[in-house]
């Protein structure tokens, strides 16, 4: 008989007492058996430690730390994963949840297809646990997607819901573990375009996650950096070879397009400075997006230039236009 391939489950968790039990009878109601279930604690002040005791299967292991913060995320993420024994990762933060069926639909798919990532639609719920939405609504314009068109759709916008992913452990191996590039507040966008420059990508029609939205993760309380993080992905596309760059931008999309686009990440990290007050790194962010960028966002790019000279935000521009301020 064949021996199954194991699958180790990434968790890491932080001061969530509300939801962590939830997160793991998830995983023990998995109709797939072969997991470990790794769980990171970093440094939680309230009850999680003991809600996680009273679960006492072999499987799961709990490991508590002092305290890094957002920004060791990557850390934390690459500790666990040289603690895994499985052939293949799968990540579930401790604020998430999964279908039943989640890891047994998934792991069929990888019996037929020679895919490094595997992913599916995400429900995305309040803090109860009631699907409010869905990513992506319709995943139908990702099956069967090339290597080169998922980064394409990885460079604008994440459509992967990070608790539906389970990828190969020598995929990650090859790529040095996850990836957190500075001023990112997280891992899962940078690893999935990383391991994309070797591999390909399975998307399955079927819920396989649940994302929590909630008032204290990042992406409610980090607007600020997650405006910064978008730099990441003009970085990543600019120091690419040429062409890869023409491969990932495709019939219709010449690199030229695709890199004023990416001006957009520039601009906005170059906002994001001057709220910081850091004036020499807007001027020079800015002048990256106007260098790549066409008329429509030069205008604003200028403006930009001028505040980091004249040391000043541009949020009373973007108030006074009726547009949203990225520090509020």
């Amino acid at each position: 008989m064949a021996v199954c391939p194991k699958v180790s489950i990434i968790t890491p968790t932080y001061n969530h007492e509300r939801f962590i039990a939830q997160c793991i009878e998830s995983v023990l109601a998995q109709s797939y058996p072969y997991w470990e279930q790794i769980i990171i604690d970093d440094g939680s002040t309230d009850r999680t430690a003991e809600i996680v005791a009273r679960y006492s299967d072999d499987r799961i292991t709990y490991t508590r730390q002092e305290n890094r913060g957002i920004w060791q995320l990557g850390k934390i993420y690459n500790d666990a994963l040289m603690r895994s024994k499985g052939q293949f990762i799968a990540i579930l933060e401790g604020d998430d949840f999964w279908p039943p069926h989640k890891l047994e639909r998934q792991m069929k798919a990888f019996e037929e297809s020679n895919a490094d990532i595997s992913w599916g639609r995400g429900a995305l719920t309040d803090s109860k646990g009631n699907i409010t939405s869905y990513r992506p609504d319709d995943i139908s314009q990702f099956l069967g997607i090339s290597r080169h068109g998922m980064l394409r759709n990885l460079l604008f916008h994440n459509p992967i819901t990070a608790c539906t992913v389970i990828c190969k452990k020598s995929a990650l191996d090859a790529i040095g573990g996850f990836k957190q590039p500075e001023f990112v507040p997280y891992v899962d966008r940078p690893t999935w375009l990383e391991m994309g420059l070797r591999g390909g990508f399975l998307a399955i029609d079927d819920i396989l996650g649940y994302y929590r939205i909630h008032e204290h993760q990042v992406t409610s309380v980090m607007r600020l950096a997650m405006f910064k993080a978008g730099k990441h992905t003009a970085d990543f596309f600019s120091s690419l070879p040429q062409d890869t760059r023409e491969a990932i931008a495709g019939p219709g999309c010449s690199p030229e397009i695709l890199q004023a686009k990416l001006a957009e990440s520039y601009y906005y990290f170059g906002r994001a400075s001057l709220v910081e007050r850091r004036w020499s790194v807007a001027n020079e962010n800015f002048r990256k997006a106007f260098a790549c960028s066409d008329l429509g966002i030069k205008v604003k790019v200028v403006a930009g230039l001028l505040c980091s000279m004249l040391e000043m935000d541009m949020e009373w521009i973007a108030e006074m236009v009726n547009s949203p301020r990225i520090d509020s």
